[in-house]
């Protein structure tokens, strides 16, 4: 039987744009009460009341942001005479108060804040708040700001707000300045990970989304979607998706098939989602005295850390030690000794061994989950 080839003019992809980061599909499967609680959030803004303030947090890569972003595309969406005004920033590339503030200028319409200072923004902003019924405001990842002197501005400037805080750390805002915290008084939303079963069903979304009908083989999905799985950070299962049918196009292959998924999992370390990319300098600091340092007591570990020039407090160590266990670079493993049975050993695993034991278990892993 002749090998079915795709002409120079085909393609695999209905809709490329699909597999892209930023974008938001209509429909968020397994995600419906999280996009209902932040609706709420936002609802008293169209009452003429003051919105709520949410925490969303988890770990990464379980659709936080997406379901997030979803929530302001239907509040655009939405036939009201209330101007609601939204603003969406990422803390990481917007990390002080006062790139914050110019962004926030920017999207207010008054972009032109390069030379003026601090409080001079601040007032360029308040002339602008007149205009707006409510604002809403998302800062994603808002752990990676530096200072959060701008929630304090934002809490007392704006009458009718909502601020939807997210981040992948439980207790973020423990160490919060009393005067922002007494203010801010947020409400929580916590994203769990997804089980197999669902990481299969939103790939399986995507999938539709991306792709003409019929373009795949059973087999190559759920070889996909099982890995996918298996790091549990459902933008690498998007990766894949692309990255697979790229590989399959390459073939000139008119469906997408085991060999083509295999080879794109082949190439998973070049993703930059799950790598040291991911890692502020902090975190790549505090990695190398874990390295150092691995299978001792945090006590000990902690005292490593700052007699090699570490600043941060015993809290936000650990808050930090939390994190890099979510991306499975340490392990924290309670003793039952100690205060309470409290006791912490550190063990490093750091990146090569983390992917080979992701191989190790995905050569085992059938797919009776699915």
């Amino acid at each position: 039987m002749p090998y079915d080839f795709l002409s120079s003019d085909q393609t695999l992809f209905s809709n490329p744009d699909a597999l892209d980061p930023d974008f938001v599909p209509k429909k968020l499967p397994h995600r419906e009460g999280q996009q209902d609680y932040i609706a709420s959030s936002i609802k008293p803004l169209f009452h003429d009341r003051d919105g709520k303030n949410i925490l969303v947090w988890g770990s990464p890569g379980i659709g936080k942001t997406a379901a997030t972003k979803r929530g302001l595309k239907d509040l655009e969406e939405v036939e009201s005479d209330k101007t609601i005004n939204q603003v969406f920033i990422n803390c990481w590339r917007f990390n002080t108060t006062y790139k914050v503030l110019c962004e926030v200028s920017r999207q207010f319409g008054y972009p032109f804040t390069q030379t003026m200072r601090t409080n001079e923004v601040m007032e360029k902003i308040t002339e602008k708040i007149e205009k707006f019924d409510g604002v809403v405001f998302v800062f994603d990842e808002i752990d990676k700001a530096d200072d959060y002197d701008f929630l304090y501005f934002i809490l007392e400037a704006f009458p009718k707000k909502t601020l939807i805080l997210i981040t992948n750390e439980k207790d973020w805002g423990v160490d919060l300045d009393n005067r922002i915290r007494s203010r801010l008084v947020p409400e929580t939303i916590e994203f769990k990970s997804y089980t197999s079963r669902e990481v299969f069903d939103i790939l399986q979304e995507r999938k539709k989304y991306a792709f003409y009908e019929n373009t795949w083989s059973d087999i190559a999905f759920e070889t996909l979607a099982e890995k996918a799985a298996e790091y549990e950070d459902i933008r690498v299962g998007i990766k894949l998706l692309k990255v697979t049918g790229e590989i399959a196009e390459n073939d000139s292959a008119t469906k997408v098939t085991e060999k083509h998924t295999s080879e794109a999992i082949d190439r998973i370390n070049e993703f930059k989602l799950k790598n040291s990319t991911d890692l502020t300098d902090e975190d790549k600091f505090i990695l190398s005295v874990c390295e150092k340092h691995t299978a001792k007591r945090f006590g000990a570990v902690y005292e490593a850390y700052s007699t090699s020039g570490g600043v941060k407090s015993k809290k936000t160590f650990r808050r930090k030690l939390e994190k890099l266990q979510l991306k499975k670079l340490v392990e924290l493993k309670q003793t039952g000794e100690g205060f309470m049975g409290r006791s912490t050993i550190i063990n490093f695993i750091g990146l090569k061994k983390r992917d080979k034991i992701i191989k190790t278990k995905s050569t085992h892993k059938g797919l009776d989950e699915f």
